[in-house]
């Protein structure tokens, strides 16, 4: 049994965003994809604090304006409601964190696996 030796540079990790249309996969340079994955997990963590921190901004202004016009009951109800309902209402965020389906796979195994466009441009080339 012969041993076929290959270059680090012909293994990826193929990620699996997850759209409208089904699935679709790509490949990075081997041991780049849990990297990708906990970037993005960390990006979508901000997006969400983000938007928290709105929709209590905007509660807040809702009940200072119901305290300014003397209805601070009505003021706080809907300041509630926006607040409970920005939490609840986390937004369509699935596709946005890719999962990692293979690592260190070779480049030529992956494009049939998983149907990957391999026609592109060699990132190692320079």
């Amino acid at each position: 049994m012969s041993v076929v030796e290959f270059d680090d540079r012909d293994l990826v990790d193929v990620l699996r965003y997850e759209t409208a249309s089904g699935p679709s996969y790509r490949s990075v340079p081997a041991g780049e994809g849990t990297r990708i994955v906990a970037a993005h997990e960390n990006e979508l963590r901000k997006r969400i604090r983000v938007r928290r921190l709105g929709i209590a901004g905007i509660a807040i202004a809702v009940g200072v304006g119901g305290v300014l016009i003397e209805h601070a009951i009505v003021g706080a109800l809907v300041a509630a409601i926006l607040v409970g309902a920005g939490w609840l209402v986390e937004g369509d965020h699935e596709g946005f964190v890719p999962t990692v389906v293979d690592e260190r796979i070779r480049l030529e195994r992956a494009a049939s696996t998983y149907d990957i466009d391999v026609h592109s441009a060699d990132p190692y080339q320079e």
